[in-house]
């Protein structure tokens, strides 16, 4: 079994996330990007995952972006439960442009869903099971004093969710 860490990890790229989907996944849509006329577009996984094993992945208040994607990903696909707090709520595809007078603009000219069609802007990914985080040591992280993390053991420790989380 698999304990995929994605809390305070603030995303990246958004190729990076679907690329890590795909090695969990044997199919299925990764994203959806969405714009004011309706979907424009989806990311696929369609190749053979690189195992079934039960996995579990941990999300926090920091998860955002290409993290939250990748984690909503394999929550809507059937393939991970989610342990942790709501996510935190970043899902726009925007454009940048360079100004002439050395300013910048960024234009909002989509926003993704996950594969259940579930917006995550503003409104983050809700997880499976909900557990807090005491503040903790950087070195007290997936040990016994990370309750997010023994919430995730117990969770694969258990027969009847670890033949559930396919």
């Amino acid at each position: 079994a698999y304990i995929l860490d994605l809390r305070s990890n603030p995303g990246g790229l958004l190729q990076a996330g679907i690329e890590i989907a795909r090695q969990w996944l044997d199919g299925g849509t990764i994203v959806y990007t969405v714009n004011r006329q309706g979907i424009v577009g989806s990311f696929e996984a369609m190749d053979e995952a690189l195992t079934d094993d039960p996995l579990v992945v941990l999300v926090d208040r920091g998860t955002a972006s290409a993290s939250e994607i990748l984690a909503g990903a394999l929550q809507d696909n059937g393939r991970a439960l989610l342990v942790g707090e709501k996510t935190f709520g970043k899902g726009l595809i925007q454009s940048l442009f360079d100004l002439a007078d050395g300013s910048g603009l960024a234009v909002t000219v989509a926003k993704y869903e996950t594969p259940n069609h579930r917006d995550i802007h503003k409104l983050g990914i809700v997880p499976d099971k909900e557990v807090a985080l005491d503040p903790i040591s950087r070195d007290r992280l997936a040990t016994e004093f990370d309750r997010q993390y023994q919430a995730a053991l117990d969770l694969l420790i258990d027969p009847k969710v670890v033949a559930g989380v396919h």
